[in-house]
């Protein structure tokens, strides 16, 4: 496990002697790893100021966790979690740690699905436009004191589809590694318990 991962003596005691148990607590203790690392996910959607979209592409359906036990002489298990790499911009790292647009620039934001399957502005497959000031009211909602203006594709009936809200700044909100860290506790209470049930 990360050393920024705090976990309880007795599991690190138990973690360390692994190469040295027998196959079925080897196996107990990984399914509890799988299940501690599966609570602490759920930890991390809960805590998140983040607001969630639906499904795998969103950041909380990106998500993940997964536990390896390794061998080269001797066995090791490690406990991982994080994110699915995307392409284009590393948008968890920017939530979480916050991000600021350099002088004169702006971030762009995608707010539809289409513009959240292309990897920056410049890809989207059709026209976009900054409109003027009046369309910004609607189109801004949730992104009031950060936001400088839209990018949007014009419709057939002089209307305007906005695909991305454009920011000076994105305040950092995820708590991932806040929440990772305090949940040692949790993860070693169900390391522990994975022993115990297969002895």
């Amino acid at each position: 496990m990360a050393d920024e991962i705090r976990i309880s003596s007795n599991a690190r005691r138990v973690l360390a002697a692994f190469d040295g148990l027998p196959k079925r607590i080897q196996e107990g203790i990984k399914a509890g790893l799988i299940r501690g690392l599966l609570l602490v996910e759920d930890r991390v959607r809960r805590r998140t100021k983040v607001k969630s979209r639906r499904g795998a592409a969103g950041l909380m359906g990106r998500l993940t966790s997964k536990v390896m036990v390794e061998g080269s002489g001797r066995l090791s298990i490690d406990g991982l979690i994080g994110f699915r790499k995307t392409r284009g911009f590393p948008y968890e790292l920017a939530q979480e740690y916050g991000a600021k647009a350099k002088a004169g620039k702006a971030m762009a934001i995608p707010v539809t699905p289409q513009a959240r399957r292309t990897s920056s502005p410049r890809e989207f497959p059709g026209e976009l436009v900054i409109p003027g000031s009046r369309w910004l009211a609607g189109a801004t909602k949730g992104y009031s004191g950060r936001t400088v203006g839209v990018l949007g594709e014009p419709t057939a009936r002089g209307l305007l589809r906005v695909h991305y809200v454009l920011v000076k700044s994105i305040p950092p909100r995820l708590r991932f590694g806040e929440t990772v860290r305090a949940s040692g506790k949790l993860i070693s209470r169900e390391a522990l318990r994975g022993m115990k049930s297969a002895t």
